[in-house]
C-alpha cells in the first residue's frame, strides 16, 4: 500500500512522522508494509524483545547512529577493524 505524504491527513501525517523519527515532505510518498513476527528468526524477536525492554526501541535515528559511531571508535582503538562485526558465541 502506497500513499503520498500530501494526501494525508494531519493525524496521519504526525503518526508516519513520529514512526519515521523524522518530518515527511510534501513529495514523499510513503509505504506500509507489515510481517508477522512469526516469520522473523528467533533471534530477531529476541532482540526486539530485549530492546523493548531496555527502552531502546524509542531512540531516534540521530540517536541510534550516534551509538554506532562510538562503537566503531571504541573497536578502532581497540585495533580492531571499524567495521568488525562482534557475533554472540
Amino acid at each position: 500500500m502506497i500513499h503520498k505524504a500530501k494526501d494525508l491527513s494531519p493525524d496521519q501525517r504526525a503518526v508516519v512522522e513520529n514512526l519515521l523519527g523524522r518530518s515527511v515532505s510534501e513529495d514523499e510518498a510513503i509505504s506500509i508494509r507489515t510481517i508477522a513476527p512469526s516469520f522473523a528468526p528467533e533471534w530477531l524477536q529476541k532482540s526486539w524483545k530485549s530492546a523493548k525492554y531496555l527502552g531502546l526501541d524509542r531512540l531516534s535515528a540521530d540517536e541510534i547512529d550516534a551509538e554506532i559511531d562510538a562503537a566503531r571508535k571504541l573497536r578502532s582503538a581497540d585495533g580492531q577493524p571499524p567495521d568488525a562485526i562482534i557475533r554472540e558465541q
